[in-house]
């Protein structure tokens, strides 16, 4: 364990932390060998944002800004991607013979300071980043210049020619074609047998990309494989098979699921990869506008009711829901989650795995839940409507109960809770508030490009009268020509008023809720994809798809 009681010093005098958060953390530290500094991270005592303003304050330190401070690809070889991750620290530029300026996590660690001299051989200019910021641009441009060598088909390609006993093993294989899916944003994995090919694909912002081919010996190899890793009989080839596993990548935790069907040429198998950087993030960074914070600020305040998240299957609900979690403190608070399946396993969290083969389903996990004294409830899915009564039940006797629901919009969430017969009374007692999503693509930051909007754009946004520009996809190396890069999602908060709640006890229709929560200021979806269009986080392309279904649905 390495202590820099030099930041915590720092903390201390700007009362960011109190002496009795050190010593509360001593003994874990020793135990763990983390560090307590990380400690404080982990329990959210303190944020990487924080400690670089303190750097920034207390030493002079000038902080990175993405947008301004520009990367030079051939300052790499300064560094090895692994004398990068070791020392948390990236090459940004050198404008000066004898100069290099790089980005650092802790710039006051004095042995850090000296190896990272000591390698590059130049005088430093330190600018601060942030840890997580660091780690991905270190897996990004190193990794880049590995792919730009050889891409993940090149990779599968190498390993077919040149495998021998003692290097490129099938584990080797396995790993390698993971940790390539995790690099490329891949939220799946497809390897599928078909008559004159073993193909394998990753499903990268919502669409399959081919990404190699494998021999039937290297095949039957990694289906082995996987199969072990995931807990899967071997030797059954005839039933479908399901299975799960957790490996890191970059340090962070991945966690795989995986999915065996029989199909007539063999075995196909998907692996969905589950990234702890993307489930475990904070409320901040779901793309919330700063009013649709405070309206779910003040929905996540009440002492006891029920909050949805719905949108169609693939718009993020289940990350919302992780991320409304991972703010939650669950050392004060018992959290027990039901799922089918745990899409990501957390820390201190009880989290129940639904099992319909001996009797354990949504309704009956819920009811057992509800037995052990439970502050905050997850339930995975609301499905049918025993399941729906019982959390209903739940969120009015003191507890609150977070879950999702298969709908368009929100206020066609209230429709279908009415449609499942709960009790008017019930739900309008119970509701507290329905987060509606859907995902959009996220251009591309290192190609996109910017140009005046079109008449008929401005029209369609509202803004005929004035003068703006957009941002439109190119395409380059970074986001394999797409233009894109990541999606964002787009998010519409309704608060349950009085008035609504009253509505809902009346049992009125979709169109006078929706009147209502107009009147009461609810925004619709369409409000939060402008804000990002406005932003140049997206393009008016993806917007258009949105758009016309939004107007399909409320026509």
């Amino acid at each position: 364990m390495k202590e820099n009681m030099l930041v915590l010093e720092m903390l201390l005098k700007n009362k960011m932390i109190t002496r009795q958060n050190i010593a509360e953390r001593i003994e874990e530290a020793k135990r763990s060998g983390v560090s307590v500094l990380d400690l404080l991270f982990k329990d959210r005592v303190i944020t990487q944002e924080m400690l670089v303003m303190i750097f920034h304050n207390e030493r002079g330190f000038d902080i990175y800004d993405s947008r301004q401070d520009v990367i030079d690809p051939q300052v790499l070889p300064f560094f090895s991607k692994e004398q990068a991750i070791k020392h948390l620290v990236f090459p940004l530029k050198q404008e000066h013979h004898d100069q290099l300026t790089v980005l650092m996590a802790d710039p006051t660690n004095e042995e850090t300071l000296r190896s990272v001299k000591r390698i590059a051989d130049k005088r430093l200019k330190i600018l601060v980043a942030e840890k997580d910021c660091i780690q991905s641009l270190i897996g990004k441009y190193y990794h880049q210049k590995y792919a730009n060598q050889k891409s993940a088909g090149g990779l599968i390609k190498q390993r077919e020619s040149k495998e021998t006993p003692q290097e490129m093993t099938i584990i080797t294989l396995v790993n390698d074609l993971i940790d390539e899916g995790v690099f490329q944003g891949a939220s799946d994995i497809h390897v599928e047998a078909f008559p004159r090919k073993i193909q394998v694909r990753f499903r990268i912002d919502g669409v399959l990309k081919a990404v190699g081919q494998l021999s039937k010996e290297t095949w039957k190899g990694v289906v082995t494989r996987l199969k072990i890793l995931g807990g899967c009989d071997i030797a059954e080839q005839r039933h479908p098979q399901d299975g799960a596993f957790t490996t890191t990548y970059e340090g962070r935790q991945i966690d795989v699921r995986l999915a065996i069907i029989p199909t007539i040429h063999g075995e196909k198998i998907v692996l969905r990869l589950l990234d702890q950087k993307k489930f475990l993030m904070s409320v901040d960074e779901l793309g919330f506008s700063n009013d649709q914070k405070q309206l779910l600020q003040e929905i996540l305040e009440a002492p006891h009711g029920m909050i949805l998240v719905c949108g169609p299957t693939g718009s993020g609900k289940s990350t919302t829901l992780y991320s409304l979690l991972n703010g939650m403190d669950p050392r004060t608070q018992n959290i027990i989650t039901i799922e089918d399946p745990v899409e990501f396993q957390m820390e201190d969290i009880n989290q129940i795995q639904v099992n319909e083969k001996t009797g354990l389903n949504f309704a009956n996990g819920l009811r057992a839940i509800l037995r052990q004294d439970p502050n905050v409830i997850m339930v995975g899915e609301i499905r049918d409507e025993d399941t729906a009564e019982t959390a209903i039940r739940a969120a009015i006797t003191g507890h609150v109960v977070l879950s999702t629901i298969h709908t368009n919009n929100a206020i066609a969430s209230i429709n279908r809770l009415m449609d499942m017969k709960i009790p008017l009374y019930l739900l309008s007692a119970a509701l507290r508030g329905v987060i509606s999503q859907k995902l959009i693509k996220r251009l591309c930051p290192d190609c996109r490009k910017k140009a005046p909007a079109t008449e008929a754009e401005k029209r369609l946004l509202g803004i005929a009268n004035q003068d703006i520009e957009l941002f439109y996809p190119v395409g380059c190396s970074f986001c394999h020509g797409t233009g894109y890069q990541g999606r964002i999602a787009v998010q519409e908060v309704l608060k349950i008023t009085r008035r609504i709640r009253e509505a809902i006890g009346k049992g009125e229709d979709y169109d006078m809720i929706r009147k209502i929560a107009s009147e009461e200021g609810f925004k619709l979806i369409e409000e939060s994809f402008k804000r990002q269009l406005l932003l140049g986080n997206t393009s008016i392309s993806q917007g258009l798809e949105l758009l016309a279904f939004e107007n399909d649905w409320h026509r």
